[in-house]
């Protein structure tokens, strides 16, 4: 059966660097690597041509819900083609499960998606879930002001994102991860800069192969 890991951590935590690093350290074997779909978010524009992500962080009350369905169905395209492969390992950077836990949620507690809209995001999520295994989670967890600096630092289009919101992002992942039993959970400290401690790479893929039994 498919081992499905995910990556999990606040905007700018690093996600995506560590899922370029085990992408190399697990090279030529039979592990599949997602990493979250920007490219099919930013082709998806209004009628201006104004991606959706931007037009989400803009007006995440109008836009919310749309944005959240976007992501889910994205994500869960991704997951089932992979799936359909054959893989030993996939390897996510976030999931199903983060979408739902942190920022459907989140979204939801700041009232900017309405009630019916959050049964109906419920209803799609239960519908699919019990269809995929059981995630074996590493999370990459760093405070949010490292994440801010890091968020300025790369200057993404559509990514003007407040300390703030990463702060009350960072506490949804720190509500929902409390609670995942520690068997399938590895933390990583995020706030470790690699390029001024490049050794700290090796100690990470040497976690991660223990975590998931390849060491």
């Amino acid at each position: 059966m498919t081992i499905l890991v995910t990556v999990q951590g606040n905007i700018g935590s690093g996600k995506s660097t560590l899922v370029e690093r085990l992408r190399k350290r697990f090279h030529g074997t039979n592990v599949c690597f997602l990493q979250e779909p920007l490219h099919i978010w930013n082709t998806i524009t209004d009628k201006d041509g104004t991606p959706m992500l931007t037009l989400y962080y803009g007006n995440q009350k109008k836009y919310a819900f749309s944005f959240q369905m976007m992501a889910y169905i994205s994500r869960l395209h991704m997951l089932k083609e992979a799936i359909s492969k054959g893989y030993d390992i996939i390897v996510s950077e976030r999931s199903l499960a983060t979408d739902k836990n942190v920022f459907a949620k989140m979204l939801y507690d700041d009232d900017k998606i309405e009630e019916v809209e959050y049964k109906i995001y419920l209803k799609w999520f239960d519908e699919f879930q019990k269809d995929f295994p059981k995630e074996h989670i590493i999370y990459m967890k760093t405070s949010p002001e490292v994440a801010h600096y890091r968020v300025n630092k790369r200057a993404r289009e559509g990514e003007d994102i407040p300390l703030e919101y990463l702060k009350n992002c960072h506490q949804y992942h720190e509500d929902w991860l409390n609670t995942n039993p520690m068997e399938r959970l590895l933390i990583i400290e995020g706030d470790v800069d690699t390029d001024k401690n490049p050794e700290m790479i090796d100690v990470w893929n040497k976690n991660v192969g223990n975590f998931l039994g390849l060491n």
